[in-house]
C-alpha cells in the first residue's frame, strides 16, 4: 500500500500573500490542486491524507469536490510543526492496521510539479532500502557558520544536495524514526534526517530542479512558466 501524506499546514508568511500560499492560483486554480491531482493520477498511489490547519478544511473540502479527487481518505489537523504532524498521522494508521511494509510518501503541498517518473524512481528506491528522497545537487559554494558567523567549514560542493519531495519511507521505519525523534526531543526539517538518526539508510535520488517548493513570490512565477511549459509540451504537469 503506498499513502501519501500532502503537508499543507504552513502559513507561507515567506510569500508575502494575503492568502495562504497553498490557495493561490496558477492558471486559475490554487496550487495545491496540482499537487493532489499529481498523485490522485498516479496508479501506484492507493490513498491520500492531507495535513492542513482547521480553518483551511472547508476550501481544500471544496477543491477535492470541485475537481474530482478520488484518492482524498482523510483531511488532518496540522500541528506546531510539519514532523509532529505527520507524526499524528502515522500513529492513526498504526492503529489502523497499515502493512508494515507499505510505503508514505512525504510530500510539500507547494511542491506541485514533480513528475509521476519520479515518484516512481522514490518508490522503487524506498522499495529497495527503505527510505528514499528527491533532490537535486547544489549550485551554489555551502559554507558551514559557526554561532559568531565565522566559517568552520566548506563541504565539497559535488557532496551537497538540496532536499526536495517526496520523501518515501517504509511504514514501519518511518514509524520507528518518528518515535525515536519524539523520544529524544528532536525536530528535524525534514522527515528522512529521521531515518538517518536510527541509522536506516537513505537513497538520494535525483530529480528536475522544477520540483521545488514554492516559497518567495519569484518563485509564483518561475512555477507559472514551468506549467505552462508543461501543458504546452504534454498537456499535462506531472508527466
Amino acid at each position: 500500500m503506498n499513502i501519501a501524506i500532502i503537508c499543507a499546514g504552513g502559513n507561507g508568511e515567506r510569500m508575502k500573500a494575503r492568502d495562504n500560499k497553498i490557495f493561490l492560483h496558477i492558471d486559475g486554480k490554487p496550487i495545491i490542486y496540482y499537487t493532489l491531482k499529481t498523485f490522485d493520477e498516479h496508479p501506484d498511489i492507493d490513498s491520500i491524507i492531507i495535513t492542513a490547519q482547521e480553518k483551511y478544511f472547508k476550501r481544500i473540502k471544496q477543491i477535492i469536490s470541485k475537481n474530482n479527487i478520488k484518492k482524498v481518505d482523510a483531511l488532518e489537523k496540522a500541528y506546531g510543526t510539519r514532523q509532529e504532524s505527520t507524526y499524528h498521522v502515522l500513529k492513526k494508521l498504526s492503529k489502523q492496521g497499515v502493512p508494515e511494509d507499505s510505503l508514505v510518501l512525504i510530500h510539500n503541498a507547494v511542491n506541485p510539479f514533480v513528475r509521476h517518473s519520479e515518484i516512481d524512481r522514490c518508490i522503487e528506491g524506498a522499495r529497495t532500502f527503505g527510505a528514499s528522497l528527491l533532490g537535486f545537487q547544489a549550485i551554489d559554494t555551502v559554507k558551514i557558520i559557526d554561532e559568531d558567523n565565522f566559517i568552520v567549514q566548506t563541504p565539497e560542493r559535488k557532496k551537497v544536495w538540496i532536499a526536495q519531495t517526496p520523501q518515501v519511507i517504509r511504514f514501519n521505519i518511518a514509524l520507528r524514526a518518528f518515535e525515536n525523534a519524539e523520544k529524544k526531543g528532536y525536530v528535524a526539517t525534514d522527515d528522512t534526517t529521521l531515518v538517518e538518526m536510527i541509522r536506516n539508510p537513505v537513497k538520494f535520488i535525483e530529480c528536475s530542479r522544477e520540483n521545488f517548493k514554492i516559497t518567495y513570490p519569484q518563485d509564483l512565477e518561475l512555477a507559472k512558466k514551468i506549467y505552462y511549459k508543461r501543458i504546452k509540451e504534454k498537456k499535462v504537469w506531472y508527466v
